[in-house]
């Protein structure tokens, strides 16, 4: 709308100055006049036109980067929703997907190896001077019926062809036999497929490990704030009627009594302060982990729930990550890579058959010579071998690097597989501490939610102490956020056994 109004504002502008111009050239001569108004004109014209066209550039430029920036809103945002949001926006699992699409084409390629190659070929030459065939002089010997005497014959410049020729030409090219050489890239380019589309599982794996975890970060600081919010509620309470008891004249609660209520209920506000600013960060790297714009407003609505599973073996979680997770899986697949690089390399050593064929023209305008009519259309057809004898010991240090590299690559397998058999046995171990707090936790919380009641009641009866029913809250609220913890601790773990395993943990 700015930018209809600016044009608009530019067109009245442009209006104006027409008639400006020409009360200004009207007191000359009716000639000079009509020269100039048309010269204004076409000047003022060319102006607005110009502006025009950079005003337009100006507005598209800021309604794609509108489009391409504009904020998103999800009030009511689920663990699932955001994890099919991120997976589909995610910038990584796009690069993913295309790599996975480059391995295919190049798939592709490798089999184009085993068709034949049809070249068609086209030439013009044009020489210095024609070519021509010196024929020696020499001389011919009669036989004795015409006379037995010899005939010279003179030395003979012979024309081949005219200066200009045209050839053109289709060769084919098809290899029979090349020492398992191309079967060997093929097969090459077939496991380069496979570690793509392994990859592109490890970048959907890691998305949502990663959406996982800000989301439960996000539940347990929404969980957190809600928990300091009741507890500032309740010291504020006990404050007040701190304040009223002592206002009132008693003996047993003074104005210091009253001072460390309120100490409690301004350190309880800092603390819900400080789980705001947290969650907001949470909420943040939420939205950059699904690949939002960075001013969209999202409201995760799932709970911080526990996901009851059965107790697994630590056995089975290894036997598991060996058979699924991507990592180890992308490292099998290169050691079959480099057993097939052995393959290439050995080829080296083996000949290589390949059928050949070519049919030519030749367009010259001299008709005789090497360019008659038996010459200018003509083809072949044969057998091509090639057998290597020696290249300075080349191929055989080829293949001492491929066995070479085939047995690193399976000792980093090895490698890989206990790292990940120790990540599971770390992860199992904090999963099941986490368990088992959790547990504890929730029995503490009850015992703690039962003191404060008791508590409250003493204070209330003047039984006991303002101080008294403040650690009771901030105990109850300690443990209940130790339970929080607990039970995100519990989830994050199980996410990124998720993770290293390849599949969700059942």
């Amino acid at each position: 709308m700015k930018g209809i109004i600016l044009i608009m504002k530019l067109s009245r502008s442009y209006s104006v100055f027409n008639i400006f111009s020409a009360t200004q050239v009207n007191t000359e001569s009716p000639s000079i006049f009509k020269r100039r108004s048309k010269q204004l004109s076409l000047c003022y014209i060319g102006t607005f036109i110009k502006y025009l066209v950079i005003l337009s550039g100006v507005l598209y430029t800021i309604m794609v980067s509108h489009k391409v920036l504009a904020a998103e809103v999800y009030a009511n945002l689920s663990l699932k929703q955001a994890i099919e949001v991120a997976l589909s926006n995610n910038t990584e699992n796009k690069i993913s997907y295309q790599s996975a699409a480059i391995a295919e084409s190049q798939y592709q390629e490798a089999l184009s190896a085993r068709w034949p190659t049809l070249t068609l070929q086209g030439s013009f030459q044009r020489r210095d001077e024609a070519p021509t065939f010196v024929f020696p002089s020499s001389s011919i010997q009669l036989p004795p019926m015409l006379g037995g005497f010899s005939v010279a014959v003179p030395e003979q410049n012979v024309k081949l062809f005219n200066r200009d020729t045209t050839i053109t030409s289709l060769q084919l090219l098809y290899p029979l036999y090349t020492g398992g050489k191309i079967n060997s890239l093929i097969s090459q380019a077939g496991i380069g497929k496979e570690i793509a589309q392994e990859e592109m599982r490890h970048t959907t794996l890691q998305v949502i490990r990663d959406v996982k975890r800000y989301y439960y970060a996000a539940q347990l600081t929404q969980s957190l704030i809600e928990t300091a919010s009741g507890t500032v509620s309740l010291l504020s309470l006990t404050r007040d009627l701190t304040k009223r008891i002592y206002e009132g004249g008693s003996e047993t609660i003074n104005k210091l009594d009253y001072l460390k209520t309120d100490l409690a209920v301004s350190y309880t506000k800092s603390v819900e302060a400080d789980f705001s600013a947290k969650h907001k960060s949470a909420l943040s790297a939420l939205v950059n982990a699904m690949g939002l714009p960075w001013d969209s407003q999202i409201n995760p609505t799932d709970r911080l729930n526990v996901k009851q599973i059965n107790t697994p073996e630590v056995d089975a979680l290894v036997r598991q990550a060996s058979e699924f997770n991507p990592q180890v899986g992308i490292l099998k697949l290169a050691v079959k890579a480099a057993n097939a690089k052995i393959d290439e390399a050995q080829s080296g050593h083996l000949p290589q058959i390949a059928i050949t064929a070519d049919a030519s023209h030749i367009q010259n305008s001299y008709d005789a010579g090497l360019t008659n009519d038996t010459n200018r259309n003509s083809w072949t057809i044969g057998l091509g071998v090639s057998l290597p004898l020696f290249n300075g010991w080349r191929t055989t240090s080829q293949v001492s690097t491929a066995k070479l590299q085939y047995a690193q690559m399976q000792e980093k397998q090895k490698l890989v597989e206990q790292g990940i058999a120790a990540m599971i046995k770390n992860l199992f171990i904090e999963f099941d501490g986490s368990r088992q707090q959790i547990t504890i936790s929730e029995q503490a919380s009850q015992i703690s939610e039962e003191n404060v009641d008791l508590t409250s009641r003493a204070f209330q009866m003047g039984a006991s102490k303002p101080q008294d029913v403040i650690e009771a809250q901030i105990l109850h609220a300690i443990i209940k956020g130790n339970l929080l913890r607990a039970q995100h601790d519990q989830m994050l773990k199980l996410a990124e056994i998720d993770y290293i395993l390849g599949s969700e943990l059942q």
